[in-house]
């Protein structure tokens, strides 16, 4: 791989200069202007809580300075503000993640974003509307790795592809694509307030399969990026449910994968054997951050 080469000019870019390219830039408080006390009031919240959630969505939208995703929102973003996040949850504003690569990233909801005044962004070179911050980071994690191969130019983050977005695609020096990436954030069972009796993963195994088809047709490899190895076994489970998907894989085996027992990197002779367009390798975050 080649060394990283920072672009001050990427909003979304881990090690952004400041503009005059001279020293990293500080995290630093957000503006608290714009908050009155009838809306505090009216959104049951303080001034400091209204701007972390304001800072944490312009964590999510790749605009907060002295800020990336590769970072915990727990021990970064929310030092500088004295707030209750448990009482945020309660109030249905914020998620947390715990369990994102070791790491505890916080998600601003609907209502949280009204009560912040700032709204997530989404569209190309940023995700999904829908988007949480695990699946964020992962597509992050995902542009920083192949950024930094010699044989890439270019990677594109949400492109359209055939009416259907795709979370990045990969271009190599010769500007073919190399690769088309679906990233899956998902649900695991370290996230606080998952019940017991709800499964990891993704429950719209629709939306998997309809992934898997977009990433059939695509150019290049079709990589499978997930937070980790719960979300493996879903989506692996997902895809050979599915009666027109040349993958199938059996109930012991997919088990193993989603209790951890059976490592994500053991499955790489397996997606080969199975040869089925869609899938061609998987990686979790942890693997991508480790190879950074």
């Amino acid at each position: 791989m080649r060394e990283y080469t920072p672009d001050p000019r990427d909003p979304h870019d881990p090690f952004r200069q400041s503009r005059s390219d001279t020293a990293p830039v500080p995290l630093t408080r957000v503006d608290a202007g714009g908050f009155t006390a009838r809306h505090l009031e009216k959104y049951g919240i303080t001034s400091d809580e209204a701007v972390f959630l304001k800072a944490v969505v312009k964590a999510m939208n790749g605009e907060l300075d002295g800020y990336n995703l590769r970072e915990s929102m727990s021990s970064t973003i929310k030092t500088l503000y004295d707030i209750d996040d448990d009482k945020l949850q309660a109030l249905g504003y914020l998620k947390l993640h715990t369990g994102v690569a070791r790491r505890r990233y916080y998600s601003v909801t609907p209502a949280g974003q009204q009560a912040c005044r700032m709204t997530k962004k989404h569209g190309f070179d940023i995700g999904d509307a829908g988007d949480d911050t695990p699946h964020r980071v992962g597509v992050e994690l995902t542009r920083q790795y192949y950024a930094a191969r010699d044989d890439v130019t270019r990677v594109e983050v949400s492109p359209r592809e055939g009416g259907s977005r795709t979370d990045l695609v990969v271009v190599d020096t010769d500007f073919n694509r190399i690769a088309t990436v679906e990233v899956e954030g998902g649900r695991v069972s370290a996230d606080p307030g998952v019940p017991d009796d709800v499964s990891s993963g993704i429950n719209d195994y629709s939306s998997l399969r309809h992934d898997y088809r977009v990433l059939a047709d695509a150019d290049g490899e079709s990589v499978w990026v997930v937070r980790n190895h719960e979300v493996a076994g879903n989506v692996l489970r997902a895809l050979t449910a599915g009666d027109t998907i040349p993958v199938n894989i059996d109930r012991k085996r997919l088990r193993g994968i989603e209790s951890g027992r059976v490592k994500i990197g053991e499955l790489t002779e397996e997606l080969d054997a199975i040869d089925a367009p869609g899938i061609d390798s998987m990686l979790t975050f942890q693997q991508l951050r480790n190879r950074l």
